[in-house]
């Protein structure tokens, strides 16, 4: 496989992160009920460590060697990350980040101090995506698993999740951090929905969407399977 073939899909995984990062967040907001203090004034915008402190929970390792799993001994996983390397996906990509209902709702993630790009760069530092594509070792091998496609992959990642741990930390979060009590109050915000409702009834990025899970990439799925991990209990 060429480098840039591999650079490409790469970049395709760390890039769905970030908003499945924020799905997590906000459901376990949903799911708990959570108590934000208001804060009079807006933070110093130190909210990307505390992201960063939920992103460190994720153990890259062993969701680096799962994925290796897949792409190798899953002809699904296999095609859709190899559609990837294309020209039709970079310009869906492309046709994406274009649209106005997309930038409109990173402006405001970006406002309240949630910055997409700076998640992106963390990532990169923690995860290294072309490992993927190398010819399995044996401990990649001995994993034995029954693979289930994209979605099982997905599925199988957030099995790796220290639920505990994550729920902790949000809950410790809230309570220390006026970041990320703003964040939670701003995320909450009737401002926020109508950004939201925006983006989701936007058709041109629903027909974009579409031609992506034709080829395997449900994003929609993803993040109902990300809902219904963190939908697992409440208090």
């Amino acid at each position: 496989m060429g480098c840039r073939a591999s650079e490409s899909r790469a970049g395709a995984g760390r890039r769905t992160v970030p908003l499945l990062a924020l799905v997590v967040l906000a459901e376990l907001g949903q799911i708990f009920g959570y108590h934000v203090r208001h804060i009079e004034e807006e933070p110093s915008h130190q909210l990307q460590q505390d992201l960063m402190d939920f992103i460190d929970l994720v153990p890259f390792e062993d969701v680096q060697r799962l994925m290796q799993y897949y792409y190798h001994y899953d002809v699904e996983v296999e095609s859709a990350f190899d559609y990837v390397s294309t020209e039709d996906y970079t310009q869906i990509r492309l046709d994406i980040v274009s649209l106005g209902e997309v930038r409109s709702f990173r402006r405001y993630l970006d406002s309240i101090g949630f910055s997409v790009e700076k998640v992106w760069t963390e990532l990169n530092k923690r995860f290294d995506a072309d490992d993927i594509f190398a010819e399995p070792d044996e401990s990649v091998r001995m994993l034995n698993l029954t693979t289930r496609g994209l979605n099982g992959l997905v599925d199988d990642i957030l099995a790796l999740l220290p639920q505990d741990e994550i729920i902790l930390l949000f809950f410790d979060k809230l309570e220390t951090s006026n970041d990320f009590s703003f964040f939670f109050e701003q995320i909450g915000s009737g401002e926020f929905e109508n950004v939201l409702n925006m983006l989701q009834s936007s058709q041109q990025l629903r027909i974009l969407l579409w031609r992506l899970q034709r080829h395997g990439f449900d994003i929609p799925g993803w993040i109902q399977l990300v809902q219904k991990y963190f939908s697992f209990s409440s208090f």
